[in-house]
């Protein structure tokens, strides 16, 4: 059996579960009504469907002798999830997800959560797999901001909070195990691969460079995120938040903050993370602490239409210029909604992106690209 059908399958399993609460032959007519009800009351279904297309003026940026453009059309994203109020301090929700169905057909669960809360009580819980909280990631436009694509941890953790009930504050610590944001920050597509004394050695398949050749990844819970937001005033949203990671002679640690403020139809938000201690680089002995910023402002012409801007910073911390790395980006974009209703929307997203990198001196490789990207998603 195959992921994505042990995936069906257990998707199966927890909707028999709860459907066994309504279905049985030996139920009177008010025992059945009364479990449909407990079901509408502890059960809420949420879901989305989005059909994504995607235009690149350049195929190849790594050649600036090709300059043939590509586009592609596929079903972006299949989401469909449930909360369960397991108790009246408890909830327990879980998602399940398929991306780029075109091209590969693998379903996955992305969330699985059990949070434990008293309303007007401080402390909290929450336990499962997640996007844990390092970074805010807001987004109004259909690609991702520089820093989630860098920085996002989805990962299973354990995550300890307080909420004092004072101007929103919210403070938390979390724990998890592995080298997540690590590897997900090398394993993007901002031309991070870094090198190695010995280039022939055999490298763990988990990470494409960063530390010596014998290092391995770390088999302990030792992995943790301090994480703190504030609401001085209506409408807006202060946030710090560390991350630390073990490596290869050094830990990995990476500082973020976020700020967002809405008023009337506009709303801004800025995001800034940067490495703080890296391990060093095996070829040049030197850290190379990265950073990434990301700003952007959306206005809501009408209740339906809103537009976008967001401009996003790159620093390497590498000396020179390295074929392909990211410099600066813009984006900008508009969201349509077509149809609302109760819980029910859907509607067409537009941008535009144009895309700066850097390029050595004498090389072949592009340092520009334009894309174009469209959607129409439906959600509930």
């Amino acid at each position: 059996m195959n992921k994505s059908s042990k995936t069906f399958l257990c998707l199966f399993i927890f909707v028999a579960m709860f459907s066994s609460l309504v279905v049985a032959e030996e139920k009177s007519n008010d025992e059945l009504t009364e479990a449909i009800q407990m079901m509408k009351n502890s059960i809420i279904f949420s879901g989305a469907i989005e059909l994504d297309y995607g235009y690149a003026g350049d195929s190849d940026t790594g050649d600036d002798t090709i300059n043939d453009s590509t586009s592609d059309l596929d079903v972006g994203t299949v989401e469909l999830g449930a909360e369960i109020a397991l108790h009246e301090y408890a909830t327990g929700s879980v998602v399940f997800k398929a991306e780029g169905l075109d091209a590969d057909d693998h379903v996955f669960c992305d969330e699985a959560v059990i949070d434990i809360r008293k309303e007007g009580f401080a402390p909290y819980l929450t336990l499962g797999k997640r996007g844990l909280p390092f970074g805010v990631f807001e987004s109004h436009l259909i690609t991702d901001p520089l820093t989630q694509d860098l920085y996002e941890i989805a990962d299973t953790g354990m995550t300890v909070g307080f909420t004092p009930g004072v101007s929103g504050l919210d403070i938390s610590l979390t724990v998890y195990k592995g080298e997540a944001l690590m590897t997900h920050m090398l394993e993007g597509a901002y031309g991070l691969d870094r090198t190695y004394l010995d280039a022939a050695a055999v490298l763990p398949a988990w990470r494409t460079g960063g530390m010596s050749a014998s290092y391995m990844e770390t088999d302990e819970v030792s992995s943790f995120i301090g994480h703190m937001t504030l609401e001085p005033m209506e409408g807006m949203t202060l946030g710090v938040f560390y991350n630390s990671e073990p490596g290869d002679g050094q830990r990995n640690n990476t500082l973020g903050g976020m700020f967002h403020f809405e008023i009337s139809r506009l709303t801004l938000d800025t995001e800034y993370i940067t490495a703080v201690q890296r391990e060093t680089d095996s070829a040049d002995n030197l850290e190379h602490k990265e950073s990434a910023l990301s700003g952007a402002v959306a206005f809501q012409f009408v209740d339906k239409l809103e537009a976008a801007l967001r401009y996003e910073v790159f620093d390497d911390d590498i000396s020179g210029d390295q074929d392909g790395h990211l410099e600066d980006r813009y984006s900008l974009g508009l969201n349509y909604t077509l149809i609302e209703k109760d819980h029910f929307a859907t509607g067409l997203s537009f941008e535009y992106r144009q895309s700066s990198y850097e390029k050595a001196a004498a090389s072949t490789t592009d340092d520009n690209l334009n894309e174009f990207f469209a959607r129409m998603g439906l959600e509930f």
